[in-house]
């Protein structure tokens, strides 16, 4: 148990190091104007999403950057998301509103709207957003002069992830607890290396030309976790891609409640994850034992000096891998303007569910082999994780 206890309290050194060169290395995006301002196409993926689409477009309308249109792919919604944009582009002409065709045979719902929408854009620079995201009014500039100031053909921005209610401050941050505690998100900055690829449904800026040189999302027809995989895309025909922080600049509130967050994460979590059974039980211990063994020890040690008991070497080595992961949090959290509270308390019950979901998922999609998402449902078969 010693043993163990220590290789965990060295997995937490090695964490809180990564996160402070994330923090440190990964940059913001700031407020500034472009050297110029090429056409920007900005494209929208829509299916039933009444409760959020009028928000996101109106805010993308509100942009400083002037020279850009909007394309709302409506994938054959059964809510009014599509009167929702329309009655937006009957005052706007730089909105248009794409009836969502059938998806062809081999076609996931997603990269088909996200196709049919390049396919009618005009712009030098089509940027993908999710739409439920919502930018400040200087952060299209932003994003666009910081593509300009260095090597990037595709941008990938970092949000604020708006949380209401408790289990939305369980399970969310677990988003930003990958991005700067697990991945080395500042070394992926800096090579081109395919698996590296980091990218995002709130925000893909690319350049067109980049975009057509890797196929676009032609190539990415089946792909589950499709902003991801077209970074990787990108970057495997030859371009070179960059995460920025926009926390500032644009927010998002991924999902609504816990019933949303376990659906949604069911959609990817196995497929991220290596998309192998084989691979399940190993994740789950390892992730079990270095999140939650510290906990155990220090519940543990707790007891025994009520007790008037010795405290053993392990439970101090649990003692010490928990204050360390603790700071870790407090750290982050404080960085990215999460509640501390959180970062005190919530991380076991996080790492349950998350274990809980990744479980969930790899029964649905590994066993009964089924993708579910927005009232479809797919041979998991017949999908990847990207090309």
């Amino acid at each position: 148990m010693i043993i163990l206890a220590a290789i965990v309290v060295g997995a937490w050194v090695f964490g809180l190091g990564r996160t402070l060169l994330n923090l440190a290395l990964v940059p913001r995006l700031k407020p500034r104007q472009p050297e110029r301002e090429p056409f920007v196409s900005i494209i929208i993926p829509a299916r039933n999403e009444e409760r959020a689409i009028g928000r996101t477009v109106r805010a993308l309308l509100a942009q400083t950057y002037g020279n850009l249109e909007l394309i709302v792919v409506d994938d054959q919604s059964s809510d009014g998301t599509a009167a929702a944009v329309a009655e937006i582009a009957a005052t706007d002409p730089r909105v248009t509103v794409v009836r969502g065709e059938t998806p062809p045979a081999g076609w996931l719902g997603k990269p088909w709207a996200l196709h049919q929408g390049s396919l009618r854009a005009k712009g030098e620079l089509f940027f993908f957003i999710d739409a439920d995201v919502v930018y400040a009014p200087e952060a299209l500039a932003a994003a666009v002069a910081h593509m300009q100031r260095g090597p990037a053909v595709l941008l990938t921005l970092f949000p604020n992830f708006e949380m209401q209610g408790f289990w939305e401050n369980v399970a969310m941050p677990q988003f930003a607890f990958a991005a700067f505690a697990l991945m080395p998100t500042w070394l992926a900055n800096r090579t081109t290396r395919p698996w590296l690829g980091i990218g995002g449904g709130v925000g893909n800026l690319v350049k067109r030309d980049a975009y057509g040189a890797a196929d676009g999302h032609a190539a990415l027809h089946q792909a589950v976790i499709d902003d991801v995989a077209l970074a990787r895309l990108v970057r495997a025909a030859g371009g070179r891609t960059e995460v920025v922080r926009a926390e500032e600049l644009v927010s998002i509130r991924m999902y609504h409640g816990g019933r949303s967050i376990v659906e949604g994460m069911t959609k990817n979590m196995y497929t991220a994850i290596g998309r192998s059974l084989w691979i399940v039980p190993p994740f789950v211990v390892v992730i079990a034992t270095i999140n939650l063994l510290p906990y155990a020890l220090l519940i543990s040690a707790i007891l025994h000096f009520v007790r008037g008991a010795p405290v053993t070497t392990a439970e101090w080595l649990g003692c010490t891998a928990v204050a360390l992961l603790t700071l870790l949090r407090v750290i982050l959290f404080a960085s990215v303007r999460y509640p501390i509270a959180n970062a005190l308390f919530l991380h076991p019950l996080m790492i349950v569910f998350s274990l809980w979901v990744y479980v969930r998922s790899a029964w649905r999609t590994g066993v009964r082999g089924q993708v579910q998402w927005r009232g479809r449902t797919y041979d998991a078969a017949d999908t990847r994780f990207g090309a």
